[in-house]
């Protein structure tokens, strides 16, 4: 039986391996926040613990490492508002987390309920084409927790 595997754009490849990069940084955080109490790692989470210097005792140390590692990966963090009556003051109801820009370019964009993130979403993009959703793969516990890491209130 032949199997046909189909080929990922450049954006789509960048788009995989950012949502895995945050996977296995959520996997090896969560390692450390319960202190490694009888959990199967990953090989990438194991990379991203022996990246941070984890030594068995560390726990709170690469934990914070994993979160300032991941806060640093964002080009850029913006909100905006939506429509709203004149002369008052509102608050962000969206968030953009810029990963990657170019060909390919990739964002996390979402909600925000009282400037905490919502409904998150990847979406990746490469020259002369639309921002399009990345769904495959995406470990979404993950993903909201990397959003909640920035500050989006105003």
């Amino acid at each position: 039986m032949t199997t046909t595997t189909a080929t990922l754009t450049r954006a789509e490849a960048n788009a995989r391996a950012h949502a895995e990069e945050i996977a296995a940084s959520h996997e090896a955080w969560t390692f450390c926040r319960e202190e490694g109490e009888g959990r199967h790692l990953s090989t990438e989470a194991k990379a991203c613990l022996r990246y941070h210097e984890y030594d068995g005792t560390n726990h709170d140390e690469v934990a914070d490492a994993i979160e300032e590692s991941c806060r640093e990966s964002a080009l850029a963090v913006d909100v905006r508002s939506g429509w709203g009556p004149a002369g008052e003051t509102m608050g962000p109801d969206e968030f953009q987390i810029l990963l990657s820009t170019g060909g390919p370019a990739l964002r996390i964009i979402g909600d925000l309920d009282n400037d905490s993130p919502t409904d998150a979403r990847l979406e990746h993009q490469d020259w002369y084409t639309s921002w399009t959703q990345w769904r495959r793969g995406v470990d979404i516990e993950a993903l909201e927790w990397f959003c909640s890491l920035f500050y989006f209130g105003g």
